[in-house]
């Protein structure tokens, strides 16, 4: 039997890149298919050399496969699959650099784009960055379409199996009549970003609203358009949004930051409330408050049943320690600060938390030339309007702001829609 050699490429070498790595070794085994890390990149040549080291992304004589720039780690490595897991702002740039250079896969972590003003040295209002924000993003998704290219919007929450699960039961439940969701809420929170640049809004474009209510945001868009299009064909869009950005730990005293990394220049709160076109209503919350570690969790109101997610933590696995040096350098869940005393410990989180069926549907999208990701340029474009929309309505206070302009403005044709029949089954049947 031929081998088909899967070449993929990362660009960073932080908490993203680490996960991203390690993931494709997880990926669940494909007769005839060789999976290959080919190529990392970083801004500092030595941290990349080293993460090529750590994860065997090396050639036959062993010299790491460590390149100075994204644009020559392209043009040696050629991958099928292209990584940007670094920075906020190298996002755009990269996604369009990677789509010019042939990439078939480019899988963008969050943001897609950030406001292209921050690079400018510019000031403006959020209706200003809105827009402007959206424009950049254009850009990135006509370069991808342009290059006959595949984006994967890398929303991890879209990925988890509870989400796939529920697409399942809404498939099912359509054949009695049923299948609305009606209410969601979700929840992003920890204790402060991994990521340095995340309180520098030009670097990270923004805080808790944009970096952290993105996640459960994803899967809540992706639902409703999944809704739609097992009903009718077209997805159920944003209408209109109100949200409240704050900074909390800034303006407390300097005892209440003590487990916490206190945000000087982002928002370390962030609450969004999406009405969408069949006025069913969605509530999301990101914070940097969250002492005892990750929260990742996601609840569904639906017209024939209540479904929840809880993805971390969640009591499938309970631990009582009296002393925490017995853990060793052991992580039990993401972001927690101590394993001492009763925890949840959740052992191979980064599958639960959604990147291996993630990286899985970057990978099938290389083999497959018909199949595209579930979570693509639709489900960007929807998140970034979302987001910019919500830092506007804050700066109006928590006033609505009307989504039309943006879903009217660009239109996806189906293979970018998310396509619920291509979904591996999630249950067993009776």
């Amino acid at each position: 039997m031929d081998t088909r050699t899967v070449k993929v490429t990362i660009n960073g070498t932080g908490f993203a890149a680490d996960y991203t790595a390690r993931v494709y070794g997880m990926i669940p085994h494909k007769n005839g298919v060789a999976i290959e890390l080919a190529g990392v990149t970083s801004g500092r040549i030595e941290n990349a050399e080293q993460f090529a080291k750590t994860h065997h992304i090396v050639d036959a004589q062993g010299t790491a496969r460590a390149y100075p720039d994204h644009a020559a780690m392209l043009a040696a490595a050629r991958p099928d699959i292209d990584n940007i897991a670094c920075a906020n702002y190298t996002h755009a740039p990269y996604a369009i650099e990677a789509a010019e250079a042939g990439v078939g896969v480019i899988v963008l972590e969050k943001p897609p784009a950030i406001w292209p003003g921050y690079a400018e040295d510019r000031a403006a209002d959020a209706e200003t960055r809105r827009h402007e924000t959206i424009a950049r993003l254009a850009e990135v998704l006509d370069a991808v379409r342009a290059a006959g290219a595949k984006l994967l919007y890398a929303e991890n929450f879209v990925y988890f199996d509870g989400v796939r699960g529920l697409v399942e039961l809404l498939a099912e439940a359509m054949k009695s009549g049923k299948g609305k969701v009606l209410y969601q809420q979700g929840i992003c929170a920890h204790q402060g970003s991994h990521a340095p640049a995340y309180d520098t809004p030009s670097k990270s474009g923004g805080g808790a609203l944009f970096n952290k209510a993105c996640h459960p945001l994803g899967p809540i868009l992706y639902l409703k358009q999944v809704e739609g299009i097992l009903r009718g064909g077209a997805p159920i869009r944003p209408a209109k949004v109100s949200a409240v950005a704050a900074q909390v730990m800034r303006h407390q005293p300097a005892a209440s930051g003590e487990h916490f990394r206190v945000m000087q220049n982002v928002d370390d709160f962030g609450r969004i409330t999406v009405v969408f076109e069949d006025r069913t209503v969605a509530e999301v919350v990101g914070h940097d408050m969250s002492i005892s570690g990750i929260r990742n969790g996601l609840s569904v109101i639906t017209d024939f049943a209540e479904y929840d997610v809880r993805v971390n933590p969640n009591d499938a696995n309970q631990c009582f320690m009296p002393d925490a040096a017995a853990a060793g350098t052991l992580l039990f869940r993401e972001k927690l600060p101590t394993p001492q005393g009763t925890s949840f410990p959740i052992p191979r989180q980064i599958g639960v938390h959604g990147y291996v069926n993630e990286m899985e549907d970057a990978v099938d999208c290389v083999l497959d030339p018909a199949r595209f990701p579930q979570s693509g340029p639709l489900m960007a474009w929807d998140t970034m309007a979302v987001l910019m929309a919500g830092y506007e309505s804050s700066e109006r206070d928590a006033a609505f702001v009307e989504l039309a302009g943006h879903l009217a403005s660009r239109t996806f044709a189906p293979n970018e829609f998310p396509d619920p029949a291509a979904l591996p089954p999630a249950f067993q049947r009776v």
